[in-house]
């Protein structure tokens, strides 16, 4: 089984994997966050993954409004176990833009850490719902709020899912679901 190091270096690297392959779609502030999560998920060196948070927490204060360099630097933070500093960024995001991705990511931190957000996850359904978009971001809110309307939409999302590996993360229950994405660190 992969352990948690290997998962969250797994992740940031398929961000910034994803940022570089794109790259000619990509601004300047992306790339450089892109260039940074390398940086950070290469090393063992304490001193380098300081330097690559300090330069992504520099990148999200000089681009407050650019997506790509707040989803980065808040999964970095989350990787890193550093929970709070992610609801922070995130939500100062969110009070400007809406991003039903990252709203969720907001709330799933906040219930993570006891703070359980009932308009947070709903303002996320709703978004969702105004956008057609029943994706797996719709049903992990659905799912977090025990909603009743649950069940019925995974049904409507596995009949055009090849792959259903992604639902396997709803069988163990909320707790362990939250747990499993955001371990205790520190």
């Amino acid at each position: 089984m992969l352990t948690i190091k290997t998962l969250s270096a797994a992740l940031l690297l398929s961000i910034s994997y994803y940022s570089h392959a794109v790259g000619s779609y990509i601004d300047t502030p992306t790339q450089k966050a892109s260039e940074l999560v390398k940086k950070y998920t290469l090393t063992n060196d304490e001193a380098d993954k300081k330097e690559a948070l300090e330069g992504l927490r520099s990148l999200s204060t000089q681009n407050p409004n650019n997506v790509n360099v707040i989803r980065i630097y808040s999964n970095v933070l989350s990787s890193a176990g550093d929970y709070s500093q992610a609801i922070t960024l995130l939500h100062k995001f969110n009070q400007q833009h809406i991003n039903p991705s990252l709203m969720l990511n907001e709330c799933m931190l906040k219930d993570r850490m006891g703070d359980y957000d009932l308009l947070c996850y709903k303002n996320v359904i709703t978004l969702k719902r105004s956008e057609n978009a029943h994706d797996i971001d719709y049903l992990m809110a659905l799912f977090l709020t025990e909603d009743e309307n649950f069940e019925k939409e995974k049904e409507a999302y596995i009949k055009w899912r090849q792959n259903k590996e992604d639902l396997d993360a709803f069988n163990r229950g909320k707790s362990a679901l939250l747990n499993d994405l955001f371990p205790d660190l520190k």
